[in-house]
């Protein structure tokens, strides 16, 4: 059991949320504005080897970007940025998860944030708030 109340651990991914979205969060890549974050909604990829299924990988994402004005139209790519981030995270899921292994959460945001970018090349950086695999 862990030693932080459910309460604390549930608040982790608001908490790094608020983070990214405020005007002190890393400018990289951008001048000295406000960052903008955008959530995708909750993405439930399948875990595979050798065609059989063994276990879900649970994303729960957000897109950042330098720019507050080019976060504003990435709402009405919502699902194209699903589609992509979806692939991505199947290819992912297949060549570096297993149900009993940590995640590489730096790599699988520089994977996500990379198939992002062919949606929206403006995408500075996709945000893992939260990643779970499960048998």
């Amino acid at each position: 059991m862990s030693r932080f109340p459910r309460s604390i651990l549930r608040a982790g991914p608001l908490l790094a949320l608020m983070l990214a979205s405020s005007p002190a969060a890393g400018n990289e890549g951008g001048g000295g504005g406000a960052a903008s974050v955008v959530p995708i909604a909750e993405l439930r990829v399948p875990i595979l080897d050798g065609g059989r299924f063994v276990g879900t990988l649970r994303l729960q994402t957000a897109l950042d970007y330098a720019d507050p004005a080019q976060g504003a139209g990435a709402a009405a790519h919502a699902p194209m940025f699903r589609d992509a981030v979806l692939s991505a995270g199947l290819e992912f899921a297949r060549l570096h998860v297993s149900a009993f292994v940590p995640i590489n959460a730096a790599l699988l945001s520089r994977t996500l944030t990379d198939a992002a970018r062919t949606v929206d090349p403006h995408v500075r950086k996709v945000l893992i708030l939260d990643v779970s695999a499960r048998q």
